[in-house]
């Protein structure tokens, strides 16, 4: 029941203590993002039903911001969503999703990985949600989650393993000939 922190909401719906502390603000998570990470923070605009705030971070952070969240009410992982824009000349970009489910304010923490060497450290032991993301992307966009313990095929078949199937530069084989 543990793995599914929204099931364990909709039975128990209080306050459970390893959910971390409740939400101290956004203004003083934004200063905490500001001094520690230098970052400022955006609205982000795409979601309609909460409060939405975007991050953009260096990937070196990763781990010291999922903690702060995590300690600081952000309690429910939704998704991890790369985004290959190679041919506009940029990075690999990745973008975690972030809910309080208390508060029902979300945070958007995007980072760029160089697409040549993609490679980030995992943070499936802070959100264990996160541990079938990091493997469906390491699958599909080839990025590498350091101290990920189980990056092994999950959806493709054998014959795609190692071609990288989400990238902009995958050329799939013709169907018919």
């Amino acid at each position: 029941m543990l793995c599914f922190p929204s099931l364990y909401i909709l039975y128990f719906p209080f306050r459970l203590p390893f959910y971390g502390r409740s939400f101290m603000g956004f203004e003083n998570l934004a200063k905490l993002m500001k001094t520690y990470f230098g970052v400022e923070a955006e609205e982000y605009p795409q979601n309609r039903t909460a409060k939405t705030y975007l991050f953009k971070i260096q990937p070196e952070h990763i781990r010291e911001v999922a903690k702060l969240l995590k300690e600081n009410g952000f309690n429910f992982f939704h998704t991890l969503a790369p985004v290959d824009y190679s041919p506009k000349g940029r990075e690999l970009e990745l973008n975690y999703f972030f809910e309080n489910l208390e508060e029902k304010v979300w945070v958007v923490i995007r980072t760029e990985i160089p697409l040549d060497n993609p490679e980030i450290d995992s943070i499936h032991d802070i959100y264990p949600a996160l541990e079938a993301c990091e493997r469906e992307e390491w699958e599909k966009f080839g990025i590498q989650f350091k101290g990920h313990p189980r990056l092994k095929p999950m959806l493709l078949d054998d014959t795609l393993q190692g071609k990288w199937v989400q990238r902009k530069s995958y050329i799939p084989k013709p169907h018919r000939k």
